[in-house]
């Protein structure tokens, strides 16, 4: 038994999808698949139920999870720490969405703060995959968007932007100070992956605009060229400095605050509840609550 078998395990364990799972460990499907095989062989004993919609732990899989978690927690203590000792120094890996500059250089500022020796390192990332890599131990701490029902994980709220939406750059909108729902009709909404056109706070919007038009692009360039050419507007920050407004903004589109009651958009700091102690985390996140008891605001 090896411990690429026991990671592999509780990837699917926790996913309940070889795909997904597979995707999550940066490896094919049909590997993670011989893998669970290898371990089942092993153990002597199926550890999932394999469906054509759906898999399912078997009792023998309830059973290992609790002693594969725990080892896994332990190696990855062990690589931490000795991590630590060759290179005399701690080595964190911060998982990061779009965010402006302010929040970056605040937390890095917090974390040298605490550990004035540290290799910070920032990796781009969505807030699910994020997640999934501070839950496997892949990553130190996360900025994310969005938060899990999982005991496993704690999250502090470090950002606050007021949402905007970007339109094209026509007189009738160029006149506007700050756009209320009326001035959307007529106008498709588009929505990137991962927001929820049926969400509350969405609704003023939704039901004004003549449209909403799911969109994925990979284009640099790609939504603020469809904007430009009139006819639909894109949800996004009015804070100048976020990433996704000066992604939008730009020849032929403007951005505008929404004038409303919306609800603003939280960016949270996210780790480990298990991380969160005295020769690991434990100061850091201390630091990071103090500085960040009142969310920067921009």
């Amino acid at each position: 038994m090896e411990i690429r078998h026991l990671r592999h395990f509780i990837a699917v364990a926790e996913t309940l999808n070889f795909s997904r799972a597979a995707e999550n460990l940066r490896m094919s499907a049909p590997p993670l698949s011989r893998s669970i095989q290898q371990l089942e062989i092993e153990i002597g004993g199926a550890l999932f139920v394999r469906g054509t919609r759906k898999v399912e732990v078997t009792p023998l899989g309830h059973a290992l999870v609790p002693h594969a978690a725990r080892i896994l927690h332990d190696m990855d203590e062990l690589d931490r720490d000795m991590r630590r000792r060759v290179r005399g120094h701690v080595e964190l890996h911060v998982g990061m969405r779009s965010v402006p500059p302010e929040l970056t250089t605040a937390l890095t500022t917090v974390i040298r703060s605490v550990e004035p020796e540290s290799d910070i390192r920032l990796q781009p990332l969505d807030s699910l995959a994020q997640l999934e890599q501070i839950v496997s131990g892949k990553l130190s701490l996360g900025l994310v968007n969005r938060r899990l029902h999982d005991a496993r994980l704690a999250y502090v709220p470090v950002l606050r932007e007021a949402p905007g939406i970007a339109l094209p750059d026509e007189p009738r909108f160029a006149a506007l100070t700050q756009v209320r729902p009326v001035d959307l009709a007529g106008l498709r909404l588009l929505i990137q992956p991962g927001a929820d056109p049926t969400a509350p706070a969405l609704e003023p919007i939704v039901t004004s605009v003549s449209e909403v038009v799911p969109v994925s692009s990979d284009i640099i360039g790609g939504l603020s060229a469809i904007i430009s050419q009139g006819g639909s507007c894109c949800l996004t920050l009015a804070n100048p400095s976020a990433p996704w407004h000066k992604y939008l903004a730009g020849e032929r589109v403007i951005v505008r605050p929404l004038s409303w009651d919306s609800e603003p958009a939280i960016t949270y700091l996210c780790w480990r509840v298990d991380r969160d102690r005295p020769d690991d985390l434990g100061p850091v996140l201390v630091a990071a609550t103090e500085r960040f008891a009142t969310p920067l605001d921009l």
